[in-house]
């Protein structure tokens, strides 16, 4: 396994590249995730805004206008902080061993953030000019629903994260104790023990938000965006198994099916060596120097994210594949809700997590409550909005 993308360079090719080190291989794999559901959702917006479904809004631009006081200041900030850090990481690698905590501290470079800073608001400075105008006008722009998703993919990353935080913590509470007791642990395990389904479901909550306030059409949106989700949750599955994170199975000890004998072993059952977690126990022949990504897990689990990235990968190719038939306002989105509900659902039966012992949800799991929820709502919306088009036709 692989804790970051240092520790998957050093194992493919033997290189040691340290700044790679600040890239955790789950937070890598999440950040692409959004990045390919982006791609999807503009080609499904621009096929809905082709097809007559949706269509550009007018947009009143000011051309020319002087740059606020507050952007270079936001650039100065930004630039000092980045510099800050990013200096003394340039001459003391040693805290790229533990660079979770490393961020929350108050090391840094006083001289790099100025420096940093200063160019950060000097750059600005010469873009600004460059389209500053004497006398700026407004005018009046069209602005295409496809447009909009740069702005979407920025804040459903920034509150997906805060989701997978806020998830993970919910469904692992030990995790806030372990951080105030020692802040410099805490956060290494905070920032490991993420949660890729509240990542998802906050950053949906976050770019519903943002369709409304805009006064978008929020329904066309919700039926171009959400089959792309699947296709993110498959891909950040990747970063779960890659990174060896704790989702996976509970312990596999059953002899390999006779029907699954041409797949390799680890589909199977997997022992997730040098897992970013440090669970398990100590390896034999370890390829890293740090002890703690030198554990494995015996027995063997099931690889649980592989099988939620074939179930996701599968789901979100029918539904993609069948997307130009499904006419029907909110039946995309019904459909997408009722499919993640019924697939994590299923993976909860073989996969570890902690299971609620008192209040309402108790007897389960974060994840089967959630999906539950999931699976009344998928069908529940998918009925209405079955009928609410039927009475319309009936109407017109």
């Amino acid at each position: 396994m692989y804790p970051t993308l240092y520790h998957f360079f050093y194992d493919l090719t033997g290189w040691e590249v340290g700044f790679l080190k600040v890239i955790p291989m789950f937070g890598f794999w999440v950040i692409t995730a959004f990045m390919v559901a982006s791609w999807l959702s503009v080609i499904e917006l621009k096929r809905r805004e082709e097809a007559g479904y949706i269509s550009p809004k007018l947009k009143t631009v000011t051309i020319g206008a002087k740059t606020p006081v507050s952007e270079y200041v936001s650039n100065g900030v930004i630039g000092f902080l980045l510099g800050f850090k990013i200096g003394y990481v340039f001459f003391h690698q040693e805290v790229l061993e533990n660079f979770p905590s490393f961020l929350i501290s108050t090391q840094g470079s006083l001289i790099g953030g100025l420096l940093v800073g200063a160019a950060m608001v000097g750059w600005k400075y010469r873009e600004a000019k460059k389209t500053e105008l004497p006398e700026p006008y407004e005018k009046e722009v069209n602005m295409h629903p496809y447009q909009h998703m740069s702005n979407i993919t920025m804040l459903s990353i920034a509150s997906g994260m805060g989701g997978s935080v806020i998830f993970g913590t919910l469904e692992k509470p030990y995790l806030i104790s372990e951080f105030f007791a020692n802040p410099s642990l805490g956060i290494s395990h905070l920032y490991n023990g993420l949660s890729v389904y509240g990542g998802v479901i906050l950053g949906i909550l976050i770019g519903m938000y943002y369709v409304w306030k805009n006064k978008l059409n929020l329904i066309q949106f919700l039926d171009a965006l959400v089959p792309t989700i699947l296709m993110a949750y498959a891909i950040g599955r990747i970063g779960c198994h890659m990174a060896g994170d704790g989702d996976w199975g509970i312990v596999n000890t059953n002899p390999q099916p006779e029907w699954m004998s041409f797949l390799p072993d680890w589909l199977w059952a997997y022992d997730y060596p040098n897992n970013v977690n440090g669970d398990g126990v100590p390896m034999t022949n370890c390829i890293y120097n740090d002890p703690k990504y030198c554990n494995h897990l015996v027995p063997s689990v099931y690889p649980t994210p592989l099988y939620e990235f074939f179930m996701s990968t599968i789901l979100f190719g029918i539904l993609w594949s069948v997307r130009k038939l499904i006419t029907i306002p909110l039946l995309m989105f019904s459909l997408v809700v009722l499919a993640m509900g019924v697939e994590r659902y299923i993976i909860e039966q073989i996969r570890v997590n902690t299971v609620y012992e008192h209040g309402p949800f108790a007897g389960f799991t974060q994840a089967e409550a959630i999906s539950i929820g999931m699976i009344i709502l998928g069908i529940g919306m998918g009925i209405y909005s079955v009928w609410r088009y039927k009475k319309n036709q009936a109407h017109e």
